[in-house]
């Protein structure tokens, strides 16, 4: 078995600490406000994770929108795409983070709530088997999401390039 990331979150000081441990002992309380990650933390746990990203840009600067950031990414945004890999068993490839580019708002990539990831056939496959669609999101981008409401509610917008997944 692989080793995993083991996310507490909160604390009175809004400190966040990362542990590795076994899958049976990651942890995550939703209810609890979360630090957010800097960059080399988050992806030091998704490459451990064997989660890869690219960059058109080749670089990790939130404030170039060429760059893959994940500078600014909450704890249960990188426990919800280890909980995706895991469910899909799919080889995934993050596109975007939390870099510059995106439209903004509350659930934003820039807050640190979503990620993008590059389509195949498994993930394809396995959104469009798991998810319930629902209406399709003004840009014309289909939706799926959860089909219960859960404290794990995941959004997934199919855009040319990539899936959009708002954690949260």
């Amino acid at each position: 078995m692989s080793t995993r990331l083991t996310i507490i979150a909160g604390c009175a000081m809004m400190f966040c600490t990362l542990t590795t441990g076994v899958a049976q002992a990651r942890t995550h309380d939703r209810k609890t406000p979360s630090a957010v990650l800097h960059q080399q933390e988050a992806g030091a746990l998704l490459h451990e994770e064997g989660l890869r990203w690219i960059s058109s840009g080749h670089c990790t600067r939130r404030a170039n929108r060429h760059c893959t950031s994940f500078d600014g990414i909450r704890p249960a945004t990188l426990y919800g795409m280890l909980q995706l890999k895991d469910a899909s068993r799919c080889g995934l490839v993050i596109s975007g983070g939390t870099e510059a580019g995106h439209a903004l708002g509350r659930f934003s990539h820039g807050g640190g709530y979503k990620l993008d990831v590059l389509p195949n056939r498994c993930i394809n496959h396995f959104i469009r088997g798991h998810y319930k669609r629902v209406p399709t999101r003004g840009d014309g981008a289909a939706q799926y999401r959860t089909a219960h409401r859960t404290a794990d509610r995941i959004m997934f917008a199919r855009e040319p390039s990539h899936w959009d997944i708002t954690f949260g």
